[in-house]
């Protein structure tokens, strides 16, 4: 298919490349014997991976696409995505998909405050929601929709075990799952108890009235939303300082044998670091780097040429 659009001109669309990493070196070979049509373009699509190959990116045009982050935004895309299947629900089915929402929003932008909030990144997908929202319709079948009758342990089970769950590989981030999922689906929050102390579910009587609680969210959100102390994004800073200083340092243990300059290794620690730099002060060529290595600093001089 790429010969082939590449020979008359068209437009080709390779998607989820970070699931075939393998087979990326296979691409960057063809990609360079290729003698494409001057109207022939490749669209490449992938998540960041750490094994997708760096040339193949510098031989790209790239755009990047990131969510806006906060409950509210989360919220708005959810909803968004549901509008068709939630035209017509119920209430009970409004006021459950809203809990799933908020539980699922949570859960994601939890992530943010790491390692505090989680241990690690959990690709908490769309996919899950769907999953998720499938098995409580489920159930309210089974119960006629009556949200007395809901089998909230077989709930549990399911998004615990087969869902959310599944993802979950540490036991202290597992216990926080589990407290979520057994807060949020509980009979106390249709009696009046606020998802978080924020949102009324009872409140939530058609699709508008969702929309319009999720409208009157905060931009920011307050830590203490998700459990936490106020000052905790002082400690995600702290963190992200430390592991920036911590890979400056690993570049100064050079071995006495060897005293060998590592391209690849300065390339790695140095990466986030020197896109930052091209960002702020956008410069379109870069000429020289001259590294001087000391005992315990590092003199870093760059030679820029001035921008047009």
């Amino acid at each position: 298919m790429l010969k082939q659009t590449a020979q008359e001109g068209d437009w080709l669309c390779l998607k989820n490349l970070h699931l075939v990493t393998s087979w990326l070196p296979t691409l960057e070979k063809e990609l360079k014997t290729l003698k494409a049509h001057k109207g022939f373009r490749l669209w490449l699509t992938t998540e960041p991976h750490e094994k997708f190959p760096g040339i193949l990116l510098q031989s790209s045009m790239k755009i990047t696409y990131e969510s806006p982050p906060g409950i509210k935004k989360n919220l708005q895309r959810t909803f968004q995505a549901l509008s068709t299947s939630l035209s017509s629900a119920n209430t009970p089915t409004l006021q459950l998909t809203l809990i799933l929402a908020w539980f699922h929003s949570i859960i994601q932008e939890r992530r943010i405050y790491i390692p505090q909030g989680w241990t690690k990144f959990y690709e908490f997908s769309y996919g899950d929601l769907r999953a998720g929202e499938q098995i409580l319709k489920e159930m309210l079948i089974d119960c006629n929709a009556n949200i007395e009758k809901l089998q909230w342990q077989t709930g549990y089970g399911l998004l615990e075990n087969a869902v959310y769950g599944g993802r979950v590989d540490n036991e202290f981030d597992m216990k926080v799952l589990k407290t979520y999922l057994r807060t949020f689906f509980n009979p106390n929050v249709f009696a009046g108890i606020k998802l978080s102390g924020v949102v009324d579910v009872r409140s939530a009587q058609g699709l508008k009235d969702v929309l319009a609680l999720v409208n009157k969210l905060p931009e920011q959100d307050n830590p203490r939303v998700f459990g936490l102390p106020s000052n905790i994004d002082r400690s995600v800073q702290r963190f992200n300082s430390q592991k920036v200083l911590l890979a400056l340092k690993q570049l100064g243990r050079v071995s006495d044998q060897h005293m060998k300059f590592q391209r690849e290794k300065w390339s790695g620690l140095l990466g986030p670091l020197w896109k930052l730099w091209q960002t702020l002060i956008k410069i379109t060529e870069f000429r020289k780097i001259k590294i001087k290595v000391h005992k315990r600093y590092f003199l870093f001089s760059f030679f820029f040429s001035p921008s047009n």
